[in-house]
């Protein structure tokens, strides 16, 4: 008997303790993020379709300024706002020319329903062993996830903005954000 109270006693003491610890973890540490001025890691994204041969991030150099959005995942609220606002607001970004990239470790599949389900039209690039979350320190508390990060890596392939706060950025403020950096 006195095992069995114990036991529940421990389990009633780590549940309670469990807001306090996800308080302590909100934060999410030191960002170790690549800094604004750095090399962007270099990638792959896959083909556009199947069996297309897959392009590297270091391919947009001298063409495009690259929007990488880590996002948690598929179908989630906040991510089903996020990209169906983007697809909105997609020929803005393009008018910028910028190429948004988002980044989860859903499976492919699911992206392509989630891109077709929300109407992006952005690329989706599936991470499921989170490399290249890990690069841009953008893993998850759980680690099993993207945490909500945004980098822009210009034309040159240096990260020109960052947001890794781990919050979402209606499309309207990031277009605004955006459209600030290319004024520079």
């Amino acid at each position: 008997m006195k095992t069995k109270l114990f036991v529940l006693t421990l389990i009633l003491a780590v549940a309670a303790a469990m807001p306090a610890l996800a308080q302590l973890n909100a934060g999410g540490g030191p960002d170790n993020s690549p800094k604004i001025g750095d090399a962007a890691p270099d990638f792959q994204i896959p083909g556009p379709q199947r069996g297309a041969p897959p392009t590297n991030l270091k391919d947009f150099q001298g063409k495009k300024s690259v929007l990488i959005m880590f996002f948690p995942g598929a179908f989630t609220p906040g991510c089903t706002t996020e990209f169906t606002e983007a697809g909105k607001y997609f020929d803005q970004f393009t008018a910028m020319n910028v190429e948004m990239i988002g980044i989860s470790a859903d499976l492919p599949g699911a992206q392509g329903k989630f891109k077709e389900t929300v109407g992006a039209k952005n690329t989706f690039v599936s991470d499921r062993s989170l490399a290249i979350a890990q690069k841009y320190d953008a893993v998850a508390q759980n680690g099993n996830s993207a945490k909500r990060s945004y980098f822009l890596v210009d034309e040159t392939g240096k990260i020109v903005w960052k947001s890794t706060n781990n919050s979402l950025i209606p499309t309207e403020k990031l277009l605004g954000d955006l459209g600030q950096i290319a004024k520079k």
